[in-house]
C-alpha cells in the first residue's frame, strides 16, 4: 500500500513517514503543493492513501491537493492534518475524508489508513 504524505513541517513529515513505514506502508513524500502535484501526476494512480496538511502555502491548501489527487485517483483515501480546529474545515474536505488536529499521533494516522484501505 503506497501513501503520499504532504507536510511542510520537516519534523512532522519524517515522523509520519517513519510511523507509516513501520505500519507497512510504502511512503512517498512532498513538502509543498507543487511537489505533491508532481508526485500525484507521476504515480497518483498507484496510491492507496494521501495524508495532507491543510496549511501548505498561501496559494494552495491541502484541500486543493486532495481535489487534484481525486481527479488522478478517485478512490484514494484522504486524511487531513491541521494545527487549526478541524471542525472549521470539515465541510470543505473531499468525500469520505478524515481530519486530525495537530499535534497528531502518527500511530493514529496509520490506524486510520489501515482501517480505510484494508
Amino acid at each position: 500500500m503506497r501513501v503520499l504524505v504532504v507536510e511542510d513541517e520537516t519534523l512532522v513529515l519524517f515522523t509520519l513517514e517513519a510511523e507509516l513505514t513501520r505500519a507497512g506502508f510504502e511512503v512517498v513524500m512532498a513538502s509543498d503543493p507543487a511537489g505533491a502535484r508532481a508526485r500525484l501526476d507521476e504515480e497518483g494512480a498507484d496510491l492507496s492513501g494521501l495524508v495532507v496538511d491543510l496549511n501548505l502555502s498561501a496559494e494552495e491548501t491541502g484541500f486543493d491537493v486532495s481535489r487534484h489527487a481525486r481527479t488522478v485517483n478517485p478512490d484514494v483515501t484522504v486524511i487531513y492534518i491541521s494545527g487549526n480546529d478541524p471542525s472549521q474545515w470539515a465541510d470543505q474536505g473531499v468525500k469520505d475524508s478524515v481530519f486530525f488536529a495537530k499535534p497528531v499521533l502518527s500511530a493514529e494516522v496509520a490506524k486510520a489508513l489501515q482501517s480505510r484501505i484494508g
